[in-house]
């Protein structure tokens, strides 16, 4: 049975039409075969690393990795006025046009008729307005007309489109419970409270304008080990989990069909600028030039990582070429020597990283004894992304960022700003290159290694046509037979 579409420009039911005649590159092994006809119903069993309050676009979480999580479950359930095609390339959604005036401070979206919340109500502008201007806050106004949503800023937004199509900026339609309707695919039929089960449960929404997806239910299992995610998807306890790193290839010699992504997350080192110990840029060039990346990347990560010189996965910003990741030790020896100071005493370093992710403290550890090897010693204190662990002030700190958008300005924007980095105009590739290469040149960001985003599939799980810069696509996947033995379907 097809998936009913609704006529061009569609939204998600385009991926389901390119499933029928090709499979993605991203699968380590084939997966069903393009001639097989799709099969409704079924339940998708999840298993997923993080967890999130509730599928509720006005509380997005401030840690990367949960607004990673965040924006894949919210997208079960809401659809944004644009989105972004499997090239990266906006997209109509929800809004079927759009004109921005020739500053660009007002935008309006025309609104595609006919669309209907998962509570049978319909679209309407003045919902998408309310919607959007809680997201939006009060740096914007936002109204509606007859047919269309208005933006109106007091300053250009060229980007802002971009900025719709990604990230928290779905539209919702608020119920008397408090609970949220939306227009995607799928709609909440359970959430867990905070003390109970972490299992959700999402049904799927009959009356999709993109069309009903092909599975009848998913069960979403948040908050599980990370370590236990492989063994999961190796004994059949679910159907799609999501893989640490370090996870991928022992899941692959399992047996277990895997996907993964192009690099999408940055592991790097930020100096605290306070602390004297790291103010000398002489020494900080230092312990950039001691660190083995590609030791992290293929031994700790498994090789679902690459060395990183720069911010931005290559690609991702065409240049990242220019910033080659580079080990010296003797260069990091006479830096050290000219700055003046001794750090092979009793006296080490702190560096900080997240006690709840056991890459990162491999990492963390990793780099500790790379700069032993040059004569830094190195405290690694584990910390709590709340700061409430108790531990003496850092140093330095390892971060893993999650990479926003697939668009090069947003993203960069985005981690400059995050890593406390001038992040001004950044329309032109000579003004992001120079945001970036002030950065790196200053020492003030190490980056370290880009890491892809990786999955482990069961042999029923049909279509697995993820973006190449990661999360799901859940509505176009489908349940078939397994093969004989178990195995991945040819």
């Amino acid at each position: 049975m097809k998936r009913t579409v609704c006529p061009f420009p569609a939204g998600h039911s385009l991926a389901a039409l390119a499933a029928l005649l090709a499979f993605g590159a991203s699968a380590s092994l084939p997966n069903a075969a393009a001639s097989t006809r799709p099969q409704t119903g079924g339940t998708l069993r999840v298993q997923i690393s993080e967890r999130i309050p509730a599928p509720d676009p006005r509380q997005w979480p401030s840690a990367p990795a949960q607004a990673a999580a965040a924006q894949r479950i919210d997208a079960l359930v809401f659809d944004r006025l644009a989105r972004l095609d499997e090239h990266g390339t906006i997209q109509p959604a929800l809004a079927i046009s759009w004109q921005h005036d020739a500053f660009s401070k007002r935008w309006q979206f025309r609104l595609r008729d006919g669309v209907k919340f998962s509570d049978g109500s319909p679209l309407t502008p003045p919902i998408a307005a309310m919607a959007l201007q809680q997201l939006l806050g009060v740096s914007v106004d936002v109204s509606a007309t007859s047919d269309s949503v208005v933006i109106q800023a007091e300053h250009p937004t060229p980007d802002l489109l971009a900025e719709l199509a990604t990230g928290r900026y779905f539209i919702f339609h608020s119920l008397e419970d408090n609970s949220l309707a939306g227009t995607g695919p799928f709609r909440v039929a359970e959430w867990p409270s905070a003390e109970g089960s972490a299992k959700a449960t999402f049904v799927a929404n009959e009356s999709c304008w993109a069309g009903r997806p092909f599975l009848d239910k998913i069960e979403l299992m948040m908050g599980v080990d990370p370590q236990q995610l492989a063994n999961a998807i190796s004994f059949g306890q679910a159907d799609v989990v999501e893989l640490p790193a370090s996870q991928v290839r022992r899941a692959a010699q399992r047996g277990v069909r895997t996907a993964s992504s192009d690099p999408v997350e940055l592991f790097a080192l930020l100096f605290e600028p306070s602390r004297p110990a790291v103010q000398d840029a002489r020494f900080r060039q230092a312990i950039s030039l001691s660190i083995d990346r590609a030791s992290i990347a293929d031994v700790i990560l498994q090789k679902q990582g690459v060395p990183a010189g720069g911010l931005l996965p290559n690609w991702i910003s065409g240049y990242a070429h220019l910033f080659p990741p580079t080990s010296d030790l003797p260069r990091a020896k006479d830096l050290l020597a000219a700055s003046g100071r001794e750090f092979s005493r009793p006296m080490p370093l702190v560096l900080f990283y997240d006690s709840g992710d056991a890459e990162a403290r491999a990492v963390a550890d990793r780099v500790a004894v790379n700069l032993r090897e040059v004569g830094i010693m190195v405290q690694v204190s584990g910390q709590t992304p709340d700061g409430k662990t108790k531990a003496p002030a850092a140093d330095l700190r390892l971060v893993r960022h999650r990479l926003a958008a697939p668009d090069p300005a947003a993203a960069l924007s985005e981690l400059l700003n995050s890593l406390g980095e001038p992040a001004a105009d950044l329309e032109a590739p000579e003004q992001m290159y120079a945001a970036e290469r002030a950065a790196l040149d200053a020492f003030r960001v190490v980056p370290l290694v880009h890491v892809t985003e990786s999955y482990g599939l069961g042999p029923q799980v049909r279509d697995w046509m993820a973006p190449r810069w990661g999360g799901w696509r859940l509505e176009d996947v489908w349940l078939g037979p397994p093969s004989p033995g178990g195995g991945p379907a040819q």
